[in-house]
């Protein structure tokens, strides 16, 4: 117990998903005139995948939802002007993603299946909220329609390209 070596990678896992939330707004911007339309928003959201990885590859790193929640805030300030929607909402999937954790086993395909049951919690739950703020007004047919199939397609394709490097750097980084 008093040998066990802590955790001290923080400002890699900081510095990682600056990073991708960079990657994110640059993928967005880039690709807006094939996946950003005005009958379907496919976003990217490298950011969550980046927190879905870190919550569930790298189990040492006990600020994650902290770091969740800052990520959140400085993604909300760069790219949605209503502080603490993304602060919340990240913190909240990184908390669920972090109960389920014990569950799951760390291959491809199961992290797939939680990052697209995180995206899904994450697209229901931003809709709900600026519903709530008024600053959205849409149906749920066209959240489904327009945002969350669009959404999953890009991120799914994302996740094939992304997967490999940011897991071989997780893991790296967790046995450190």
């Amino acid at each position: 117990m008093l040998n066990e070596k802590h955790f001290t990678g923080h400002w890699w896992i900081i510095s990682i998903l600056l990073l991708l939330l960079l990657i994110d707004g640059s993928l967005a911007s880039v690709l807006a005139q094939w996946i950003m339309q005005p009958s379907f928003m496919g976003t990217p959201q490298l950011t969550l995948l980046g927190l879905v990885m870190v919550t569930l590859l790298v189990p040492e790193e006990k600020y994650t939802t902290w770091i969740a929640a800052l990520i959140g805030l400085i993604f909300d300030s760069f790219y949605t002007g209503i502080l603490g929607v993304n602060a919340l909402l990240f913190a909240l999937v990184i908390y669920i993603v972090r109960q389920i954790r014990p569950y799951i086993p760390h291959t491809a395909v199961f992290v797939g299946m939680v990052y697209i049951i995180a995206l899904l919690l994450y697209g229901v739950a931003n809709y709900f909220v600026n519903h709530f703020i008024g600053y959205g007004s849409s149906s749920v047919v066209m959240l489904i329609a327009n945002h969350l199939g669009p959404g999953l397609t890009v991120n799914l394709i994302l996740f094939v390209i992304v997967y490999g490097p940011l897991h071989r750097v997780l893991i790296n980084l967790a046995e450190e």
